[in-house]
């Protein structure tokens, strides 16, 4: 591990060429010092890693690398975490819809606890704009089906925004999953049922709109969704 490097951000991405870009020098501006950035791209056909390395040049703590194992938006997260040399670590998407300026409270916050969940439901959260009901709907019905299921008393399971410190994703990884849909819920799924003693918190986040491209949520996003809670709940 670099010890220059303190924190790593991990950005799981999937045709994001317009938005990569200037989501990496949001974050290069958002006040973090020793900080690394990795994207982790899905083969992407409109060129999004290239994107990221050609911006990079030859900055080392700012690197595009492709995913070349099971594809999927999980294996690309933990790919990152794995590569990232930093001890606290943080996930977002590459839409933009995830605000820069929550990323330095989430990973600070990992000073005294072990996993940051950023929540649109709690106590200075909320969106930018409004949402349409379904989205709503959809990303309340996930927190209590995640309560029903398996117990996990999380109240913005989909956010997809989060931090962990890295010996804590370490400790766990062995039984993620390979083909895992929301990995932050799994996550908080292992650090809960670990035989150690791990401290997880929800920090408010503010979510806004998509700047460029596609909303990937769909009927089959819901479904993976309902499918990966069940298999959880098998494993305990």
């Amino acid at each position: 591990m670099n010890e220059s490097v303190k924190y790593g951000v991990v950005i799981p991405t999937l045709n994001e060429v317009n938005n990569i870009v200037p989501l990496v020098k949001k974050i290069q501006g958002c006040g973090l010092e020793n900080l690394e950035i990795i994207v982790v791209d899905e083969n992407s056909p409109d060129g999004t890693c290239q994107a990221v390395n050609d911006f990079a040049g030859d900055n080392p703590l700012v690197k595009g690398v492709l995913n070349d194992g099971i594809r999927g938006l999980s294996p690309s997260i933990v790919k990152g975490f794995r590569l990232a040399q930093g001890e606290f670590l943080a996930c977002m998407d590459g839409d933009l819809q995830h605000d820069v300026n929550d990323l330095p409270k989430l990973l600070k916050r990992l000073e005294n606890t072990d996993f940051v969940i950023g929540s649109r439901y709690v106590e200075g959260g909320g969106f930018k704009e409004k949402w349409n009901p379904f989205r709503v709907l959809a990303s309340k019905t996930a927190a209590l089906m995640a309560k029903i299921i398996f117990g996990v008393k999380v109240k913005d399971p989909m956010s997809g925004f989060f931090a962990v410190r890295k010996e804590a994703f370490e400790y766990v990884a062995p039984k993620l999953s390979p083909k895992g849909f929301k990995i932050m819920l799994e996550l908080v799924f292992r650090l809960n049922h670990s035989d150690r003693a791990f401290i997880v918190k929800e920090e408010g986040i503010t979510f806004g709109l998509r700047q460029h491209g596609k909303s990937k949520l769909n009927s089959k996003v819901i479904i993976d969704y309902i499918f990966m809670l069940m298999a959880l709940r098998k494993t305990v």
